[in-house]
């Protein structure tokens, strides 16, 4: 059974699944950020994409941020067929079929310049050389070529489709399908914002209020869509907010465990 645990940044998802992993032994696949597994074979290489998510960030284009996340999500079918071969049930921090759903359409809304100027060289100088061969290597794998913007500006336009032609879009290009289940963990932005701004890192392009706040609106929706175009994917809300990460662990065990019975 594969349960996908997904809402807005801050809620604690990658820490409630590590909580869980490590006391139910249960198999976890992260989305984004693979080599937050310390099991996982892809984790320099996802180590190399967040350090090129992170420099999107500082040059502050939409572009390139989004063509990045798209080579992060690309590792998540070779993770999760993996992972099932270890454990009946597999946990995921995000889904690929899910959280593009709530992304692609609000980062296509951010202003932009539709022309890259030198923040292309710039992005590819802001990486470690090394890992930029890692990622310029999984560019053309994963795209045919080795323009992020052009990527970056074709998945932006994806996202002004329906929800269901970028979801059939995205399952056929990543070669994955919809989970059994998702849960959303759901906490107020002011919240959400608090915690985000405690991490120990430089703040993402998308974390604002406002972001958030459209963001937690967008997930709704795409739950609310979900929950109409397939009626065979169970959809739980667990509420965060003042709860322990053990708390929420345990809601998210009890959830997993009815929908497995």
């Amino acid at each position: 059974m594969r349960v996908a645990l997904v809402g807005i940044d801050g809620t604690g998802k990658t820490t409630v699944l590590r909580r869980i992993r490590e006391r139910n032994g249960v198999a976890v696949v992260h989305a984004i950020r693979n080599h937050d597994d310390p099991q996982s074979p892809f984790a320099d290489l996802s180590r190399a994409l967040a350090d090129a998510s992170a420099a999107a960030d500082a040059l502050g284009r939409v572009q390139l941020k989004v063509a990045v996340l798209y080579l992060q999500l690309s590792l998540y079918g070779p993770a999760e067929r993996q992972a099932m071969d270890s454990s009946p049930i597999l946990l995921t921090d995000r889904h690929p079929l899910i959280d593009p759903l709530v992304y692609l359409p609000l980062f296509g809304r951010v202003e932009r310049d539709d022309e890259p100027g030198g923040d292309v060289e710039a992005w590819w100088g802001k990486q470690d050389p090394r890992a930029a061969r890692w990622v310029h290597d999984w560019l053309y794998q994963c795209s045919g070529g080795t323009d992020p913007w052009s990527l970056g500006t074709e998945l932006l336009r994806l996202g002004t489709r329906t929800r269901q032609e970028m979801h059939d879009e995205l399952s056929r290009r990543l070669c994955i399908t919809m989970p059994e289940a998702v849960l959303l963990l759901d906490l107020p932005v002011a919240e959400a914002l608090r915690r985000t701004r405690e991490r120990m890192r430089a703040s993402e392009l998308h974390e604002t209020a406002a972001f958030l706040s459209a963001t937690r609106q967008r997930y709704d929706a795409a739950l609310d869509w979900l929950r109409e175009a397939r009626p065979d994917v169970a959809l739980r809300r667990i509420a965060c907010s003042h709860r322990s990460v053990d708390e929420v662990a345990e809601q998210v065990c009890g959830a997993f465990e009815i929908l497995d019975a």
